[in-house]
């Protein structure tokens, strides 16, 4: 559910800055710390999922597919932290956040389905 909790919140907030014309702020660390998060998160999702699978762990192997979400997300903030930064383009954050929406709600409902299918079988 947090999936789509978070895709409810990244719509509203990004649709908000977009409509009041909020300017996001750039600097070089934020970008730095999100680009070090683009490099960290897949790893961390592949070990997560790794070992979920080996313990039969639904719970890790969820949280691998919110860590692979991260990933997906700091490339989107990242590429909005970088037009914004180098050309002043503001809106280019919160669009590159609507961007990923789709995906959020695809992981979710994938989420979703695994659950509906462990509970089952149960």
């Amino acid at each position: 559910m947090s999936f789509f909790v978070l895709a409810a919140y990244v719509v509203a907030d990004a649709g908000y800055t977009l409509i009041v014309a909020r300017k996001p702020e750039s600097s070089v660390p934020g970008v730095a710390v999100t680009a070090a998060a683009l490099v960290v998160m897949p790893v961390l999702s592949v070990l997560k999922r790794r070992t979920g699978g080996r313990l039969g762990s639904q719970m890790l192997l969820a949280d691998a597919a919110e860590s692979l979400f991260c990933a997906y997300l700091s490339a989107s903030v990242l590429v909005g932290l970088v037009l914004n930064l180098a050309f002043g383009w503001w809106w280019a954050d919160p669009s590159a956040a609507l961007a990923v929406v789709s995906l959020v709600i695809k992981e979710g409902r994938e989420a979703l389905e695994d659950y509906e299918e462990t509970t089952s079988s149960c």
